[in-house]
């Protein structure tokens, strides 16, 4: 069974937390990865996370130029001009500045974590990062994936002059596996394009760190939009991306918290992951939409936390021999198998048994469906739910709650 209100992105250090299984559903053939790189000392462990640097691109086209910088610039790379062949050039000149190695180290791991008798040996590992806005005090905020970051004690960023800055960890969180850092030096930010606006078939560009090798640019096609990705690794009903960018734009281990831009250099997604056999591109990569980074970041920035919309079920997703089972009147929807106390679900209603078949005017076939519609609210948000009770269908106005911090991943 999918379970609503844990919906967290595995963390490469930490041990999956154990979530309700789910009804039997499509089966990925290929793991899903992260992609940033990390290793333990004198220990042969790989994890497949990005880490992003851009390692050079063709320069030198007449129809493109960078925006003159002055001292009331906000650091912003501006595309000018009309038009070019070398549109990947092109967007990566305007975007690669923005773009960092993020290196890291962490606390020394105990033994007993390893194997008995084991001496403590540190973590380290690295990934990539987006310039995103500059802070009240002159430094820059830069957009990183959570799993990059998570149990860091040290951050070091390398910007794309090759300049190394020691930074600062604002906040991150699991559940949108999205993460920020600052620095004390301005780095040019990187323009925020609409993910909404995306379509499939459009150019897309990822520039990040894979392997280590330092602003590498790769490019390709956005392959779909919307891809709620539930298995990664871990136990059914996990969420790391339930609403995600697929590209075959090639993203490596190192290319984690970098960036995946449009034809003109705008910020579109931070790639996050990679499905694969090989642990390598296997041309299907993974990305979480700008909208919803520069949410999570916004809130980190501002209160050092992320709220995620939370609707307080366990359940799993109606099939015909589940239908048959419990004597249901649909063949799909989402069914409710337990309420969580105290959620905005109990106090609507909200059942044991219920298959809600739609959010507002969005149908819900599955769990997956149920998870992304109440992940695209905002916390407070009144939704209408359909649902199917006993026979009847009936509808239920509540309000979109957050999830509490006794959930939080660890």
């Amino acid at each position: 069974m999918q379970q609503e209100p844990t919906l967290p992105p595995e963390a490469p250090s930490a041990p999956a937390v154990p979530q309700t299984p789910s009804a039997p559903g499509p089966t990925p053939t290929a793991p899903l990865r992260h992609t940033s790189t990390a290793g333990i000392i004198a220990i042969a462990v790989v994890f497949s996370l990005l880490t992003g640097t851009a390692a050079g691109f063709v320069g030198g086209y007449a129809a493109y130029r960078f925006a003159p910088q002055s001292s009331s610039s906000d650091g912003t790379i501006e595309l000018i001009g009309d038009t070019t062949e070398e549109v990947v050039a092109a967007a990566a000149a305007v975007a690669l500045p923005s773009v960092v190695n993020i290196d890291v180290s962490g606390a020394a791991t105990s033994g007993d974590d390893l194997s008995p008798g084991h001496p403590d040996v540190p973590i380290q590992g690295e990934g990539s990062g987006v310039a995103y806005k500059k802070t009240p005090d002159g430094g820059t905020y830069i957009i990183t994936n959570n799993h990059v970051v998570d149990g860091a004690t040290e951050i070091f960023v390398t910007d794309s002059t090759g300049e190394r800055h020691r930074a600062e960890l604002v906040g991150g969180d699991s559940d949108s596996d999205i993460a920020v850092v600052r620095v004390d030096t301005v780095i040019p930010s990187i323009e925020a394009g609409d993910s909404d606006a995306l379509v499939v078939g459009q150019l897309a560009i990822a520039i990040g760190s894979p392997f280590g090798l330092e602003h590498s640019v790769t490019s390709g096609v956005i392959s779909a939009l919307h891809r709620p990705l539930t298995s990664f690794g871990g136990d059914d009903g996990e969420y790391p991306y339930i609403d995600s960018i697929q590209t075959d734009a090639a993203i490596n281990p190192g290319n984690s918290g970098g960036a995946l831009v449009d034809r003109e250099g705008r910020l579109i997604g931070i790639p996050s992951a990679i499905y694969s056999n090989t642990g390598v591109s296997d041309g299907v990569g993974l990305a979480i939409p700008v909208d919803r980074a520069t949410q999570a970041a916004d809130e980190l920035i501002d209160k050092g936390r992320v709220d995620t919309p939370f609707l307080g079920v366990v359940g799993q997703t109606v099939t015909a021999a589940l239908a048959s089972e419990e004597d249901l009147p649909v063949e799909e929807g989402a069914f409710i198998v337990e309420v969580s106390p105290d959620s905005e679900a109990e106090k609507t209603g909200v059942e044991a048994g219920d298959v809600i078949v739609a959010v507002d005017d969005g149908r819900i076939r599955t769990m997956d469906d149920l998870v992304l519609a109440v992940r695209r609210r905002t916390v407070g948000d009144e939704v209408t739910l359909t649902i199917w009770r006993d026979a009847e269908k009936i509808e239920l106005v509540m309000k979109v709650g957050v999830k509490p911090d006794s959930l939080a991943t660890p």
